[in-house]
């Protein structure tokens, strides 16, 4: 199998000297790179190998001596084809004299941004640098001095010496495509663009007499898993380091070198897009091969040196007695390749892809093979490329190629037929295509074409290395990225008569997210999957409903396993992940859903909500008026402008617990008696967990917040008559709300009062133990006529009285 690897996304690293061995490429590596990209093989960079290294050279070290002066470093002699020998003192300690090596000339200018200039090193005259892979921007091996084969030229510039002047481009590959995850697979492309002749390699095996089905034997118990198994047998291989420009290939394409037999494996999977896996044949008890389910509870070591307890849902290879290898994802420690091994026998086979994605995804091993695997692989190409390892193995291992390929092979693969319309295709594309030139077009990606009738209709023959084309749209799909893109002429479609627009739910949707621009909050899009775990940086307690997980069966790791149950989480990652980067004034907010399931219900539930995050202040510091951090009131005016926004009046708050809230900072927020969400300031423990200085949050049930909104705004005439403005204080337990107040204030005033608004609050002198002041403004106004003094005095004085009455309050002086 090959090396591990951690990137969800599957890239593709072509080296143009390699792709050329296939097809012969006249573009320029610029009119390549657009070709791709407009026939939908994106191409996510180019890289020109050698960059950077147009001063470093083979060296050999002719001396290695301990510094005089320091004792991890050394004084090293070094030839570089020169007359005159090079002193330069290194900090490795992996070199001695005769190996040859990168060396840094003064000037240079490394890939790395390491600048060589001469220097002196505790006294120690420094004439270079003798550099490491990472700092050559070869490899990720950063320990000790880069180490080159024999067989390089002393005095070589080093890119020359390693065939590093090539260019490697960086595709990006979609699922759907697995047969581009191949040399081969992409030379192919290249043939239907340029039309380009297509070389494929040719496989001469020379074969022993003995035969490989006497060797080892090969069993399937699980077909439905397993259809198709391919075993080579090499006798007599001798283990070492693969030629010079095989590791180059590899490095060039982005694996690490490891030995001739593994490299040759992984060389043949870049060529093919089969993945190969090599066991030593002396460590398989009864040279037997079992591809069956593992059994519950079973456990085996993995080349990683890591035990694994299996279940019955995954594939293995086993030998007589226990699984050898995780099938399609990781080999077993204990048939690994050695330096002792001398006979192997070579996998290739077809696993079934949903199987290996299940395995690699629950043991978290995803690999270069088991991402081919899970993608689609062809069956039919499984014997070409044992062949073509098995002929490499005996080339450059010394190996005796067994006759035969034992090969178990049920119910063969057949290419799928479908038909294609011609009409059809200039239909869908807007084109004038003729028949032939579908064919044409079809031909060149190895399609294989039957007319039916000259002039519309054909059967195509689509082989088993595109497993992505199933109907009739995917082949008009082809012979519209092949033909161009840029060639398909722009058409407006025909009208249907009828006319789209947003729902009324969609526009009080936009409304109340307009609202929130216009008050300086920014909309955010996150995912819904989260890491249960992140919950627990709310203090979530155990059995609370945030703890009602989605789970997904096949999560691609722990931090995208469930639905989130709040979005409070997600909005607090996004202001962590500014907040780390010194963006300290963050206002965002989201419209999304959240999921739970609730124990004993069949389906899960799913509720739209709102979500906001404040922290730091509105805005910077100015001449005219100085920073403020946001806090509980600006929170609140931002929910009350939502409400107010869509036509919510009949709202009302009251005090709330929430685990990850601030006790006292915090308000439920109710229509009628009905809670629809919440808001305040965030408990310090929480600020803690997520490492961000004080925030407030806010979350609001969307579906509720519509069933109560106003469909239509009322509008009242501007008022002909003036107002009146009367201002009270009154005393007042702390125990009274400012609510139960205004609403008092409210009912009594009656129609002439036309505002009440609080502009005071006060504690501190003059106010006895357990009170506390507070102010109101009111303005009353009649509708038909002028008011006079009377009214309005007499409507205060009820005010005042009702407030005595039923809340003890007392007018303050």
């Amino acid at each position: 199998m090959a090396d591990s690897y951690h990137k969800e996304d599957m890239e593709m690293l072509v080296p143009l000297s390699w792709l050329k061995e296939y097809i012969d490429v006249e573009l320029s590596v610029d009119e390549l790179v657009d070709q791709l990209n407009l026939t939908g093989t994106a191409v996510e960079s180019v890289k020109r190998m050698g960059e950077g290294l147009e001063n470093v050279r083979v060296g050999r070290l002719l001396e290695v001596e301990p510094h005089p002066d320091a004792d991890r470093l050394s004084v090293t002699k070094v030839h570089i084809g020169r007359p005159e020998t090079l002193q330069i003192v290194c900090g490795a300690k992996n070199i001695k004299p005769g190996d040859k090596v990168p060396v840094a000339l003064v000037g240079a200018h490394l890939p790395s941004g390491i600048e060589i200039k001469a220097a002196k090193l505790r006294g120690v005259t420094s004439q270079g640098m003798l550099c490491s892979q990472i700092e050559l921007r070869l490899g990720t091996e950063a320990s000790g001095i880069y180490i080159l084969p024999e067989d390089v030229e002393v005095g070589a510039l080093l890119s020359e010496a390693l065939g590093l002047d090539d260019t490697v481009i960086d595709l990006e590959i979609t699922p759907n495509r697995p047969d581009c995850l191949a040399i081969m697979g992409v030379a192919r492309e290249v043939h239907a663009i340029t039309g380009k002749p297509l070389r494929k390699p040719e496989v001469r095996v020379s074969e022993a007499a003995g035969k490989a089905s006497d060797a080892a034997t090969v069993e399937i118990h699980d077909l439905d898993l397993c259809p198709r198994y391919a075993a080579r047998i090499i006798k007599d291989v001798k283990v070492g380091p693969s030629p010079t420009w095989m590791q180059q290939r590899l490095q060039k394409a982005g694996m690490r070198p490891i030995n001739n037999i593994v490299d040759i494996t992984n060389l043949v999977m870049l060529e093919t897009g089969q993945p190969l896996h090599a066991f030593d044949l002396r460590t398989l008890k009864e040279n037997k091969i079992i591809v069956r389910r593992a059994e519950a509870g079973e456990k085996m070591t993995t080349l990683d040196d890591v035990e694994r307890e299996l279940d019955e849902n995954m594939l293995v290879i086993a030998d007589a007695e226990r699984p050898v290898a995780l099938a399609g994802v990781m080999g077993g420690a204990e048939t690994e390749v050695s330096d002792t091994t001398v006979d192997i026998l070579l996998e290739s086979a077809y696993f079934e892809p949903k199987s290996i994605m299940r395995t690699a995804r629950k043991l978290g091993l995803l690999s270069e093979a088991s991402a081919r695997f899970e993608k689609g692989v062809d069956p039919n190409g499984a014997v070409f490329a044992a062949d073509r390892a098995a002929q490499f193995m005996a080339e450059y291992a010394g190996g005796t190629v067994l006759a035969g390929v034992i090969d178990v092979y049920p119910e063969h693969s057949q290419p799928r037929k479908l038909p294609l319309r011609t009409d059809r295709v200039n239909g869908i594309l807007g084109t004038t295509l003729s028949l032939r030139e579908i064919q044409d077009i079809l031909e060149k990606l190895e399609l294989g074409v039957s007319v039916v009738d000259e002039t519309t209709d054909m059967w195509v023959s689509v082989p088993t290395f595109r497993p992505d084309l199933e109907r009739e749209i995917d082949l008009i799909e082809e012979v519209a990225r092949i033909f161009g893109y840029n060639n398909v002429r722009s058409t407006l479609p025909e009208r249907s008569g009828k006319q789209g627009g947003l729902s009324h739910r969609q526009k009080m949707v936009e409304s109340i997210k307009a609202r929130l621009l216009a008050s300086g909050v920014s909309e955010i899009i996150t995912y819904s999957l989260i890491d249960p775990h992140e919950v627990d940086k709310l203090q979530v307690p155990e059995g609370d409903p945030l703890r009602w997980f989605v789970k997904l069966m096949n999560p691609l790791s722990e931090e995208l396993s469930v639905l989130l149950t709040t979005l409070l989480v997600n909005l607090l990652r996004v202001l962590k992940y500014n907040v780390n980067r010194e963006q300290y004034d963050v206002q965002v907010f989201e419209v999304g859903h959240i999921f739970w399931h609730e124990d004993g219900k069949e389906l899960p539930d799913e509720e739209a909500m709102l979500g906001i995050a404040l922290t730091g202040a509105w805005h910077a510091d100015e001449w005219y008026s100085k920073a403020r951090d946001i806090g509980f009131f600006d929170l609140k005016g931002v929910v009350e402008a939502v409400l107010d926004e869509i036509g919510v009046d009949d709202w009302s708050l009251r005090q709330f617990a929430h685990p990850a809230l601030h006790p006292g900072k915090s308000a439920e927020l109710l229509i009628g008696d009905e809670a629809i969400g919440f808001f305040g300031e965030l408990h310090p423990d929480v600020l803690a967990s997520f490492a961000i200085p004080k925030a407030l949050v806010a979350e609001v049930n969307i579906d509720k917040l519509m069933d109560n909104a106003q469909a239509q705004k009322a509008f009242e005439e501007i008022p002909k008559y003036p107002a009146i403005s009367l201002d009270i204080a009154v005393l007042v337990d702390d125990s009274v709300g400012h609510d139960r107040l205004l609403e008092l204030i409210e009912d009594e005033g009656g129609s002439l009062l036309e505002q009440a608004r609080l502009f005071d609050l006060y504690t501190g002198k003059g106010v006895p133990e357990g009170k506390k002041s507070m102010a109101y403004s009111m303005v009353f106004r009649a509708l038909d006529r002028t008011l006079t003094d009377e009214e309005s005095l007499d409507a205060r004085d009820r005010i005042v009285k009702r407030l005595g009455k039923e809340l003890g309050a007392e007018i303050r002086a």
